[in-house]
């Protein structure tokens, strides 16, 4: 039967089956590009080691109950990187809102269901002024309402003290080069005198894991990380380091458990059990085991490699091209918050940085280079995401683009 035009059932199904032999790359026509930016999300993260994919295929061989299997994965992860425990998360971004419904809600059912419509007034998260990002809506999505204080050059304890009031459910910190920004240890000390928990935006710092060791140390309550950065894990994955209790407070916030109240149980301690949650704030939030399977992969592989610096190679090659034909001024910097060294490579002569970037972008192959030092004249080269002969090139285009823009 003919329906409107449209094919037949079965002639459907033969295209199907052609398609299956045919890669999705051809089927979906869209040119690839070369990421010298890293681990983006707006350039799909980084490519996956063997034994990240092993770990992911072996996960799909059995199912398993998620908040057992969270838990697990959770312990396993905590004594790997030295935490108190932890959750494998749907990015750092969701480790933030969990953090915060925690901070909110807690065991809460009914304030768990209202997220993010609590009953009630305690939904400020205080962050200084000069710690704002635009990765705060992580935070206001549970709920939460946030409050800066200090000014654009500094931040003073007394200002943090002033600032804290009934309202206040936890403060945020960030990694800061501002000089006149508070520290996690005078921030943590402050607050957890007048019983406020403190959220560590630690997306792009860990690891290194003597980071992680530091933030802890100077008083965290909850650190957000992204599994895909440094860890190279899968790119939705994140992290959340906490206390046993916050993480399984967290946990009720973020499962989804469609069963019978008197059919289920979560221990939250000796001898005390949470309702049955329903739907959280975290849901549209999920975490499949594939993603908690090739995080546990990453962050063990990354601890055996010594040095894992992939992409080094490349960058060292496109440098020495590039000064070779000395068409454009380049530096190594360290980029502390990834822990790599990046390429800085200087517009060339009668471009600027935009239209420098517009023909590397636009050219073949498309090369997508970082924008951060663009106001200077500057596109920068991470090495993250680079594999072998993408170095050279990168300076061949960039060389000819230097010599088309001179008119040689």
């Amino acid at each position: 039967m003919q329906l409107m035009g449209f094919m037949k059932v079965g002639e459907l199904v033969l295209v199907a089956k052609l398609q299956v032999k045919v890669s999705i790359h051809s089927q979906l026509g869209i040119e690839p590009i070369i990421n010298g930016v890293g681990p983006a999300t707006r350039l799909g993260g980084l490519a996956l080691s063997e034994s990240v994919w092993n770990a992911m295929r072996e996960s799909n061989e059995q199912s398993y109950r998620m908040e057992e299997l969270h838990e697990s994965a959770g312990k396993l992860i905590a004594n790997l990187i030295g935490a108190p425990s932890s959750l494998v998360t749907a990015g750092a971004s969701a480790a933030l809102t969990l953090s915060t419904a925690a901070c909110i809600a807690g065991f809460d059912r009914q304030m768990l269901i209202d997220l993010p419509f609590p009953q009630t007034k305690r939904v400020d998260v205080l962050v200084q002024r000069l710690h704002q990002d635009p990765y705060d809506h992580a935070l206001s999505a549970a709920g939460a309402r946030m409050r800066p204080f200090g000014d654009a050059k500094e931040t003073t304890e007394r200002q943090l003290i002033e600032s804290i009031d009934e309202n206040v459910c936890a403060l945020l910190w960030r990694e800061s080069t501002d000089k006149g920004a508070l520290d996690l240890a005078t921030c943590s000390k402050i607050a957890h005198e007048r019983g406020i928990p403190v959220i560590v935006d630690g997306a792009l710092f860990i690891p290194p894991l003597n980071r992680l060791k530091h933030y802890l140390e100077q008083g965290a309550d909850f650190i957000a990380i992204s599994g895909g950065k440094g860890f190279r894990g899968p790119h939705t994955s994140g992290l959340l380091v906490a206390s046993p209790a916050n993480i399984k407070i967290a946990m009720l916030h973020h499962l989804d458990l469609d069963e019978r109240t008197t059919t289920w149980s979560h221990q939250i301690s000796e001898g005390e059990f949470a309702e049955l949650p329903s739907n959280g704030i975290g849901r549209s939030m999920k975490v499949g085991r594939e993603q908690i399977f090739g995080l546990v992969a990453a962050i063990q592989e990354y601890l055996i490699t010594e040095g894992y610096q992939i992409g080094d190679n490349e960058i060292s090659e496109c440098k020495s091209l590039l000064d070779q034909a000395n068409r454009v001024q380049t530096e190594t910097v360290v980029y502390s918050p990834l822990n790599v060294t990046n390429l800085h490579i200087h517009a060339p002569s009668g471009l600027s940085a935009d239209e420098f970037y517009l023909k590397l972008a636009t050219g073949r192959p498309r090369i997508i280079l970082g924008q951060e030092m663009s106001e200077h004249g500057v596109l920068t080269l991470n090495p993250m995401s680079l594999v072998k002969g993408q170095g050279s090139l990168i300076a061949t285009r960039i060389n000819l683009i230097a010599i088309q823009g001179k008119g040689e």
